[in-house]
């Protein structure tokens, strides 16, 4: 089964207003194209990253946690066949040690406050690398050593403020390394107008958490879509409180296909996001992948969104995904929102 395309933007309006317990986290990803065009790079900010680059950058390392981090981890895939510097995405309290004053530093934490961050922060201001912090207050809006500070609207939870988080991640990044800047507002407008694709057709967001309800999702997905297929599963832990898996190809085929077998069968549903980029090889090895899993009883789903570029089929991707985690979370009858665990253990750490 592939994403088609029809359908009827109204029907999910409507149902949004009707769903009281996932009514706030459904108007938040709803703002997903929205968001990604709110963002302006000021001018100062764009020399600052210039005169960096120019002058030669060891590497460019992204900190944060949770949703914070997926920023760092989609730019991570993004240029990883392009940029001439290491991109790396950290989400630890340490940084590696190969990290020094010739590399830049992104610090993201949407609350400003994240234990781990922080103290990743403060062991790269103490290397002398060049920092930027993305955030919406707190300790990490302090930060005096910060070349810039780049300001994100508050009142979202750091999940939905994904597309806020990765538009300031994306466009440092970009600058730094001096390649043409991605034009957001097209994709913004692509994205919105995909919404009303996708209602009615054969996966519809809410047709997929139905098919998804009571099983274990595991997404699967290579090279740029490695950190979409993260997201997803991330998505479905806190906004559907459900377990959930991610996996890659071609590294799975290593190892985690020697497990899909019929006696393990269960409940496990593994989902395949295809990339109309895929090269041959990698085709073929997801070709014969999904026809194993499927001889073994399982029943593999496959999405997949015609898109423009890589990173629209990022995106395309991600904001379908969403949409189908707050779907799910109305099905089980759970609170989106809460994030009861998560406050529990910060809690107790102190």
């Amino acid at each position: 089964m592939d994403l088609l395309k029809g359908g009827s933007y109204s029907v999910f309006l409507e149902r949004v207003k009707m769903t009281s317990v996932a009514s706030d986290m459904y108007e938040m990803v709803m703002q997903f194209p929205d968001l990604l065009t709110k963002l302006k790079m000021d001018q100062d900010t764009k020399e600052t990253c210039i005169r960096l680059g120019n002058n030669g950058l060891g590497g460019v390392v992204t900190l944060g946690m949770g949703g914070s981090a997926i920023a760092g981890l989609y730019v991570q895939a993004l240029f990883l066949d392009s940029s001439p510097i290491p991109i790396i995405a950290n989400r630890e309290y340490i940084l590696p040690k190969y990290v020094d004053s010739n590399w830049c530093a992104i610090a993201v934490s949407y609350s400003g406050n994240t234990e781990e961050t922080l103290t990743a922060c403060n062991e790269a201001i103490k290397r002398n690398c060049r920092l930027f912090t993305v955030g919406s207050g707190g300790k990490l809006s302090q930060k005096s050593e910060s070349l810039n500070k780049i300001k994100i609207p508050g009142g979202y939870q750091p999940r939905a403020a994904f597309p806020l988080l990765f538009s300031a991640v994306l466009n440092l990044v970009e600058c730094l390394l001096g390649t043409e800047p991605t034009d957001l507002a097209e994709i913004s407008e692509t994205l919105s107008k995909r919404l009303a694709q996708w209602e009615n057709s054969r996966l519809a967001p809410r047709t997929v958490a139905q098919d998804l309800a009571g099983k274990i999702p595991v997404f699967i997905g290579s090279r740029d879509l490695v950190p979409v297929a993260y997201r997803a599963k991330c998505q479905i832990n806190e906004n559907a409180k459900g377990m959930a898996f991610f996996s890659q190809i071609p590294e799975a085929n290593h190892n985690e296909i020697e497990s899909f077998v019929d006696k393990n069968r269960s409940n496990i549903k593994p989902i395949f996001l295809r990339s109309s980029y895929e090269d041959a090889r990698i085709k073929k090895r997801i070709d014969i992948t999904t026809s194993l899993y499927e001889e073994e009883g399982f029943s593999p789903v496959r999405l997949s969104i015609e898109s423009s570029s890589k990173i629209e089929e990022m995106l395309a991707l991600t904001y379908y995904l969403d949409l189908v985690s707050v779907e799910l979370a109305h099905i089980r009858g759970v609170d989106p929102l809460s994030v009861e665990r998560i406050s529990r253990l910060k809690g107790e750490l102190g």
